[in-house]
């Protein structure tokens, strides 16, 4: 399942934060084709693109300035509503 973390040295705050990923979840959402509240694994060069383009308009960050880890977790390390997927 993927998963998207943001780390930043760059000073945001709460407005920025919630405009870039309701901007990362609805593009990464229309890449793969599905809801903005199911997430499924999709080629990492489009997400890299993705999110690097956020970054860029929205933090000024370069896409030299940062790299992405791709890793993907098993299912059943996330629990929701009681349960795991």
């Amino acid at each position: 399942m993927p998963t998207l973390n943001l780390h930043t040295n760059i000073p945001v705050d709460a407005v920025t934060t919630s405009d870039i990923l309701k901007d990362a979840t609805k593009a990464l959402s229309k890449i793969i084709g599905k809801p903005e509240s199911v997430k499924y694994p999709v080629q990492q060069l489009s997400y890299y693109k993705t999110i690097a383009d956020i970054l860029q308009t929205k933090l000024s960050i370069d896409s030299s300035r940062f790299y992405i880890k791709f890793f993907d977790s098993p299912r059943s390390f996330f629990g929701f509503n009681g349960t795991t997927f």
